[in-house]
Protein backbone atom coordinates (compact mmCIF):
# COMPACT_ATOMS: atom_id res chain seq x y z
CA UNK A 1 0.00 0.00 0.00
CA UNK A 2 0.99 3.45 -0.65
CA UNK A 3 1.83 5.81 2.50
CA UNK A 4 2.86 8.89 3.20
CA UNK A 5 4.57 10.12 6.30
CA UNK A 6 2.80 13.47 8.36
CA UNK A 7 2.58 14.64 11.42
CA UNK A 8 -0.55 15.49 13.46
CA UNK A 9 -1.02 18.64 15.73
CA UNK A 10 -2.95 20.92 17.65
CA UNK A 11 -2.49 24.24 17.07
CA UNK A 12 -4.48 26.90 19.21
CA UNK A 13 -8.27 25.79 18.88
CA UNK A 14 -7.78 24.02 15.32
CA UNK A 15 -6.19 20.34 14.53
CA UNK A 16 -4.66 19.49 11.49
CA UNK A 17 -2.62 16.57 9.36
CA UNK A 18 1.08 18.49 8.46
CA UNK A 19 2.67 17.04 5.04
CA UNK A 20 5.88 17.79 3.63
CA UNK A 21 5.22 19.57 -0.20
CA UNK A 22 7.50 16.97 -1.46
CA UNK A 23 5.43 14.19 -0.55
CA UNK A 24 2.74 15.59 -2.10
CA UNK A 25 1.67 15.47 -6.21
CA UNK A 26 2.00 18.87 -7.70
CA UNK A 27 -0.89 20.86 -7.08
CA UNK A 28 -3.95 19.90 -8.88
CA UNK A 29 -6.86 17.55 -9.00
CA UNK A 30 -4.38 14.27 -7.87
CA UNK A 31 -3.14 16.23 -5.60
CA UNK A 32 -6.93 17.41 -4.01
CA UNK A 33 -7.76 13.31 -4.42
CA UNK A 34 -4.93 12.63 -2.10
CA UNK A 35 -5.67 14.38 0.16
CA UNK A 36 -9.19 13.82 0.26
CA UNK A 37 -8.49 9.90 0.70
CA UNK A 38 -6.18 10.87 3.94
CA UNK A 39 -8.70 12.92 5.18
CA UNK A 40 -11.69 10.53 4.16
CA UNK A 41 -13.48 13.30 2.29
CA UNK A 42 -16.09 13.22 1.37
CA UNK A 43 -18.19 12.33 4.42
CA UNK A 44 -19.41 13.96 7.22
CA UNK A 45 -18.07 11.53 9.95
CA UNK A 46 -14.85 11.52 7.77
CA UNK A 47 -14.51 7.66 9.29
CA UNK A 48 -12.48 6.28 6.64
CA UNK A 49 -9.49 9.20 7.62
CA UNK A 50 -7.96 11.34 9.50
CA UNK A 51 -10.55 14.14 9.43
CA UNK A 52 -11.71 14.70 12.62
CA UNK A 53 -15.18 15.10 11.11
CA UNK A 54 -15.88 19.18 12.35
CA UNK A 55 -14.30 22.31 10.35
CA UNK A 56 -11.97 22.65 13.11
CA UNK A 57 -10.44 19.41 12.79
CA UNK A 58 -10.67 18.66 9.07
CA UNK A 59 -7.21 21.17 8.38
CA UNK A 60 -4.42 20.81 6.45
CA UNK A 61 -0.62 22.51 6.82
CA UNK A 62 1.69 21.69 3.91
CA UNK A 63 4.76 22.39 4.53
CA UNK A 64 8.66 22.68 2.81
CA UNK A 65 11.40 24.92 2.87
CA UNK A 66 11.19 28.47 2.08
CA UNK A 67 10.44 29.98 -1.23
CA UNK A 68 11.15 33.17 0.47
CA UNK A 69 14.76 34.65 1.34
CA UNK A 70 12.95 36.33 4.35
CA UNK A 71 11.72 33.08 5.31
CA UNK A 72 12.35 30.12 7.42
CA UNK A 73 9.77 27.68 5.81
CA UNK A 74 6.41 27.29 4.06
CA UNK A 75 3.16 27.39 5.13
CA UNK A 76 0.51 26.31 2.49
CA UNK A 77 -2.74 26.05 4.38
CA UNK A 78 -5.78 23.99 3.14
CA UNK A 79 -9.31 23.69 4.33
CA UNK A 80 -10.63 20.44 3.58
CA UNK A 81 -14.63 19.72 3.81
CA UNK A 82 -16.06 17.12 5.23
CA UNK A 83 -19.32 16.62 3.65
CA UNK A 84 -18.30 17.54 0.63
CA UNK A 85 -15.36 17.03 -1.61
CA UNK A 86 -14.00 20.62 -1.45
CA UNK A 87 -10.82 22.17 -0.53
CA UNK A 88 -10.12 25.81 -0.27
CA UNK A 89 -6.80 26.99 -1.31
CA UNK A 90 -7.20 30.25 -0.89
CA UNK A 91 -7.41 31.21 3.03
CA UNK A 92 -5.38 30.86 6.34
CA UNK A 93 -5.89 29.62 9.56
CA UNK A 94 -4.64 31.47 12.43
CA UNK A 95 -4.63 28.22 14.70
CA UNK A 96 -3.20 26.41 12.65
CA UNK A 97 -0.23 28.94 12.11
CA UNK A 98 0.50 28.29 15.53
CA UNK A 99 1.27 24.69 14.99
CA UNK A 100 3.12 25.35 11.55
CA UNK A 101 5.62 27.93 14.37
CA UNK A 102 5.84 24.19 16.16
CA UNK A 103 6.51 22.25 12.94
CA UNK A 104 9.25 24.67 11.87
CA UNK A 105 11.18 23.76 15.30
CA UNK A 106 9.93 19.95 15.87
CA UNK A 107 11.39 19.20 11.92
CA UNK A 108 14.64 21.39 12.20
CA UNK A 109 13.99 24.10 9.78
CA UNK A 110 14.91 26.39 12.48
CA UNK A 111 17.35 25.66 15.80
CA UNK A 112 17.89 27.52 18.75
CA UNK A 113 19.74 27.42 22.21
CA UNK A 114 18.01 30.08 23.32
CA UNK A 115 14.89 30.34 25.42
CA UNK A 116 12.67 31.51 22.31
CA UNK A 117 12.91 30.61 18.70
CA UNK A 118 12.13 33.23 16.03
CA UNK A 119 10.30 32.33 12.99
CA UNK A 120 9.83 33.81 9.64
CA UNK A 121 6.47 31.93 8.42
CA UNK A 122 5.68 32.07 4.52
CA UNK A 123 2.11 32.42 4.38
CA UNK A 124 1.69 30.80 0.74
CA UNK A 125 -1.56 31.10 0.44
CA UNK A 126 -1.26 34.92 1.06
CA UNK A 127 1.93 35.34 -0.03
CA UNK A 128 2.52 37.64 3.74
CA UNK A 129 5.45 36.85 6.25
CA UNK A 130 4.19 36.06 9.82
CA UNK A 131 6.53 35.86 12.80
CA UNK A 132 6.50 33.32 15.56
CA UNK A 133 7.90 32.97 18.82
CA UNK A 134 8.75 29.22 20.14
CA UNK A 135 9.15 28.93 23.84
CA UNK A 136 12.77 26.71 23.91
CA UNK A 137 14.27 24.26 26.66
CA UNK A 138 17.66 22.24 25.87
CA UNK A 139 17.42 23.33 22.15
CA UNK A 140 14.29 21.30 21.68
CA UNK A 141 10.82 22.97 22.11
CA UNK A 142 9.28 23.46 25.60
CA UNK A 143 6.17 20.97 26.27
CA UNK A 144 5.43 22.38 29.80
CA UNK A 145 4.12 26.09 30.26
CA UNK A 146 0.71 28.01 32.41
CA UNK A 147 -0.59 29.57 29.16
CA UNK A 148 -4.35 28.40 28.66
CA UNK A 149 -6.43 29.30 25.75
CA UNK A 150 -10.34 28.64 25.49
CA UNK A 151 -11.40 25.46 24.41
CA UNK A 152 -7.84 23.62 25.04
CA UNK A 153 -8.15 21.76 28.33
CA UNK A 154 -4.68 21.96 30.02
CA UNK A 155 -2.06 24.74 29.86
CA UNK A 156 1.24 24.68 27.44
CA UNK A 157 3.85 27.32 26.24
CA UNK A 158 2.77 30.16 24.78
CA UNK A 159 3.69 30.72 21.22
CA UNK A 160 3.16 34.14 20.03
CA UNK A 161 2.47 34.86 16.72
CA UNK A 162 2.67 38.54 14.63
CA UNK A 163 0.08 38.90 12.03
CA UNK A 164 1.04 42.95 11.42
CA UNK A 165 1.89 41.91 7.52
CA UNK A 166 -1.70 40.48 6.88
CA UNK A 167 -3.08 44.04 6.43
CA UNK A 168 -5.08 43.50 2.59
CA UNK A 169 -3.90 39.81 2.31
CA UNK A 170 -7.48 38.80 0.89
CA UNK A 171 -7.85 41.67 -1.63
CA UNK A 172 -5.20 43.57 -1.61
CA UNK A 173 -7.07 47.04 -0.86
CA UNK A 174 -6.10 47.57 2.99
CA UNK A 175 -7.59 46.70 5.69
CA UNK A 176 -10.41 48.45 4.45
CA UNK A 177 -11.42 47.00 0.99
CA UNK A 178 -14.70 49.17 0.39
CA UNK A 179 -12.92 52.50 1.67
CA UNK A 180 -15.92 52.83 4.63
CA UNK A 181 -16.06 52.50 8.10
CA UNK A 182 -19.94 51.14 7.46
CA UNK A 183 -20.89 49.69 4.27
CA UNK A 184 -24.91 49.03 3.70
CA UNK A 185 -26.52 46.02 1.65
CA UNK A 186 -29.36 45.07 0.30
CA UNK A 187 -29.73 41.44 1.01
CA UNK A 188 -32.91 39.57 -1.11
CA UNK A 189 -35.04 38.02 1.43
CA UNK A 190 -33.34 40.34 4.51
CA UNK A 191 -33.47 43.33 3.67
CA UNK A 192 -31.12 46.09 3.91
CA UNK A 193 -28.06 45.51 6.59
CA UNK A 194 -25.18 47.33 7.43
CA UNK A 195 -21.87 46.06 8.07
CA UNK A 196 -18.09 46.39 8.40
CA UNK A 197 -15.58 44.72 5.81
CA UNK A 198 -12.29 44.30 7.20
CA UNK A 199 -9.53 42.51 5.13
CA UNK A 200 -6.37 41.59 8.52
CA UNK A 201 -5.51 37.91 8.15
CA UNK A 202 -8.59 36.63 6.92
CA UNK A 203 -11.70 38.81 4.68
CA UNK A 204 -13.95 39.89 7.82
CA UNK A 205 -17.36 41.15 8.47
CA UNK A 206 -19.03 42.45 10.99
CA UNK A 207 -22.76 42.56 11.33
CA UNK A 208 -24.87 43.53 14.49
CA UNK A 209 -26.56 40.52 16.73
CA UNK A 210 -29.69 42.88 16.93
CA UNK A 211 -29.81 43.10 13.18
CA UNK A 212 -30.02 39.54 12.75
CA UNK A 213 -32.57 38.77 15.34
CA UNK A 214 -29.51 36.36 17.30
CA UNK A 215 -29.73 36.60 21.06
CA UNK A 216 -25.83 36.37 21.73
CA UNK A 217 -27.20 34.27 25.28
CA UNK A 218 -28.37 31.24 22.64
CA UNK A 219 -25.20 28.60 22.97
CA UNK A 220 -23.43 27.86 19.71
CA UNK A 221 -25.21 24.54 19.40
CA UNK A 222 -28.69 26.03 19.24
CA UNK A 223 -27.58 28.71 16.76
CA UNK A 224 -26.62 25.98 14.69
CA UNK A 225 -29.71 23.87 14.73
CA UNK A 226 -31.47 27.27 13.84
CA UNK A 227 -31.36 26.67 10.10
CA UNK A 228 -33.45 30.00 9.62
CA UNK A 229 -30.61 32.16 11.10
CA UNK A 230 -27.69 30.22 9.57
CA UNK A 231 -29.21 30.02 6.23
CA UNK A 232 -30.00 34.41 6.62
CA UNK A 233 -26.26 34.60 7.39
CA UNK A 234 -24.97 32.76 4.78
CA UNK A 235 -27.04 34.90 2.62
CA UNK A 236 -25.60 38.28 3.74
CA UNK A 237 -22.20 36.40 3.30
CA UNK A 238 -22.68 35.88 -0.24
CA UNK A 239 -24.72 39.23 -1.13
CA UNK A 240 -21.83 41.46 0.57
CA UNK A 241 -18.78 38.87 -1.57
CA UNK A 242 -20.41 39.86 -4.34
CA UNK A 243 -21.13 43.38 -3.92
CA UNK A 244 -17.59 44.06 -2.77
CA UNK A 245 -16.49 42.09 -5.89
CA UNK A 246 -14.46 39.62 -3.66
CA UNK A 247 -16.41 36.74 -6.03
CA UNK A 248 -18.37 37.20 -9.30
CA UNK A 249 -18.42 34.23 -10.69
CA UNK A 250 -20.14 30.27 -9.55
CA UNK A 251 -21.37 32.31 -6.53
CA UNK A 252 -22.87 28.85 -5.05
CA UNK A 253 -19.79 26.38 -5.30
CA UNK A 254 -17.19 29.61 -4.20
CA UNK A 255 -19.02 30.46 -1.05
CA UNK A 256 -19.31 26.43 0.26
CA UNK A 257 -15.58 25.90 -0.42
CA UNK A 258 -14.02 29.20 0.54
CA UNK A 259 -13.80 30.23 3.97
CA UNK A 260 -13.64 33.72 3.08
CA UNK A 261 -15.69 36.19 3.53
CA UNK A 262 -15.37 34.99 7.26
CA UNK A 263 -18.88 36.43 8.79
CA UNK A 264 -18.95 37.53 12.81
CA UNK A 265 -22.11 38.59 14.86
CA UNK A 266 -20.97 40.69 17.30
CA UNK A 267 -22.55 42.68 20.46
CA UNK A 268 -21.84 44.06 23.60
CA UNK A 269 -19.88 42.13 25.85
CA UNK A 270 -22.57 40.18 29.05
CA UNK A 271 -22.10 37.21 31.47
CA UNK A 272 -23.00 33.72 29.37
CA UNK A 273 -22.12 30.30 29.45
CA UNK A 274 -19.10 28.76 27.67
CA UNK A 275 -18.99 25.50 25.54
CA UNK A 276 -17.72 24.05 28.64
CA UNK A 277 -20.37 25.10 31.23
CA UNK A 278 -18.03 27.67 32.88
CA UNK A 279 -18.91 31.51 32.91
CA UNK A 280 -17.66 34.29 31.46
CA UNK A 281 -18.62 36.88 33.01
CA UNK A 282 -18.96 40.49 31.33
CA UNK A 283 -16.17 42.02 33.11
CA UNK A 284 -13.55 39.26 31.33
CA UNK A 285 -14.20 40.67 27.47
CA UNK A 286 -14.40 43.59 25.87
CA UNK A 287 -16.70 42.49 22.47
CA UNK A 288 -19.17 39.24 22.50
CA UNK A 289 -18.62 37.68 19.08
CA UNK A 290 -19.99 34.89 17.12
CA UNK A 291 -18.32 33.63 14.09
CA UNK A 292 -20.39 31.64 11.32
CA UNK A 293 -18.81 30.65 7.81
CA UNK A 294 -20.13 28.36 5.47
CA UNK A 295 -22.92 27.11 7.17
CA UNK A 296 -21.41 26.51 10.67
CA UNK A 297 -21.25 28.38 13.82
CA UNK A 298 -17.88 27.80 15.21
CA UNK A 299 -17.18 26.01 18.47
CA UNK A 300 -14.67 28.18 19.54
CA UNK A 301 -13.19 31.27 17.47
CA UNK A 302 -10.72 31.60 14.13
CA UNK A 303 -7.35 32.93 15.00
CA UNK A 304 -7.41 35.62 11.98
CA UNK A 305 -11.07 36.08 12.51
CA UNK A 306 -9.36 37.47 15.79
CA UNK A 307 -7.32 39.86 14.72
CA UNK A 308 -9.67 40.92 12.20
CA UNK A 309 -11.68 41.87 15.02
CA UNK A 310 -9.15 43.36 16.78
CA UNK A 311 -8.37 45.50 13.68
CA UNK A 312 -11.83 46.18 13.82
CA UNK A 313 -12.50 47.41 17.40
CA UNK A 314 -9.76 49.80 16.33
CA UNK A 315 -11.90 51.72 13.68
CA UNK A 316 -13.52 54.61 15.00
CA UNK A 317 -17.14 54.11 14.12
CA UNK A 318 -17.64 50.45 12.63
CA UNK A 319 -19.89 47.72 14.14
CA UNK A 320 -17.34 46.26 15.83
CA UNK A 321 -16.27 49.82 17.32
CA UNK A 322 -19.70 50.20 18.55
CA UNK A 323 -19.96 47.00 20.68
CA UNK A 324 -16.35 47.06 22.34
CA UNK A 325 -16.10 48.07 25.16
CA UNK A 326 -11.76 48.71 25.56
CA UNK A 327 -9.56 51.50 24.35
CA UNK A 328 -8.52 52.06 20.83
CA UNK A 329 -5.78 55.13 19.74
CA UNK A 330 -4.38 55.13 16.31
CA UNK A 331 -0.50 54.50 17.03
CA UNK A 332 -0.87 53.22 20.31
CA UNK A 333 -1.01 49.31 21.03
CA UNK A 334 -4.40 48.07 22.66
CA UNK A 335 -5.77 44.74 23.64
CA UNK A 336 -8.91 43.72 23.06
CA UNK A 337 -10.83 40.30 24.98
CA UNK A 338 -13.18 38.18 22.76
CA UNK A 339 -15.71 36.50 24.23
CA UNK A 340 -16.31 33.55 22.29
CA UNK A 341 -18.06 29.82 22.42
CA UNK A 342 -15.27 27.86 24.08
CA UNK A 343 -14.33 30.68 26.58
CA UNK A 344 -12.23 34.21 25.73
CA UNK A 345 -9.08 35.28 24.29
CA UNK A 346 -7.00 38.30 24.04
CA UNK A 347 -4.81 40.29 20.86
CA UNK A 348 -2.56 42.88 21.01
CA UNK A 349 -2.90 45.26 17.56
CA UNK A 350 -1.33 48.75 16.89
CA UNK A 351 -3.10 51.17 13.49
CA UNK A 352 -1.11 53.28 11.73
CA UNK A 353 -2.69 56.56 10.64
CA UNK A 354 -0.84 59.20 8.36
CA UNK A 355 -2.91 62.22 7.47
CA UNK A 356 -5.91 61.49 6.00
CA UNK A 357 -5.38 58.29 4.79
CA UNK A 358 -6.83 55.12 5.69
CA UNK A 359 -5.06 53.41 8.51
CA UNK A 360 -2.83 50.68 8.10
CA UNK A 361 -2.21 47.17 10.20
CA UNK A 362 1.31 47.89 11.78
CA UNK A 363 0.81 44.75 14.48
CA UNK A 364 -1.40 42.20 15.63
CA UNK A 365 -0.12 40.17 18.16
CA UNK A 366 -2.16 36.56 19.67
CA UNK A 367 -0.86 33.76 22.22
CA UNK A 368 -1.71 30.22 21.04
CA UNK A 369 -0.46 26.62 22.14
CA UNK A 370 0.21 24.06 20.36
CA UNK A 371 1.19 20.47 20.79
CA UNK A 372 2.99 17.39 18.59
CA UNK A 373 0.42 14.97 18.57
CA UNK A 374 1.49 12.55 16.14
CA UNK A 375 4.34 11.30 13.77
CA UNK A 376 3.90 8.43 11.29
CA UNK A 377 2.30 7.32 7.95
CA UNK A 378 -1.08 7.64 6.63
CA UNK A 379 -2.01 4.31 4.22
CA UNK A 380 -3.76 5.57 1.22
CA UNK A 381 -6.52 3.90 -0.73
CA UNK A 382 -5.19 3.70 -4.46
Amino acid sequence: MQSIECTILRGGTSKGIYIERDLLPPPGAERDRVIFDIFGTPDVRQIDGLGGADKLTSKLGVMGAATRQDCHIDYLFGQVGTKLATLDWTSNCGNLSAGAALYAVHKGYVSSREREAKIAIHQVNTGRRLRATVPMENGAPAFQGDFSIGGVPGTGPRIDLDFGDFGGGAMNKGILPTGNIIDRFDVPGVGKIEATVVDAANLCVFIRARDIGLNPQTGVEELQADAALVNRIEIIRARIAQDIGFVTENVEHEMNTRLNPMMFVVAPPETYKALNGKTVEETDHDILSRSCTRWQFSKTYPGTGSIGTAVACGLSGSIANEMFRGKAVLGQEYRVRVGHPAGRLEVRARLQADGNALPTLESAIIGRTARVIMDGRVYLKA
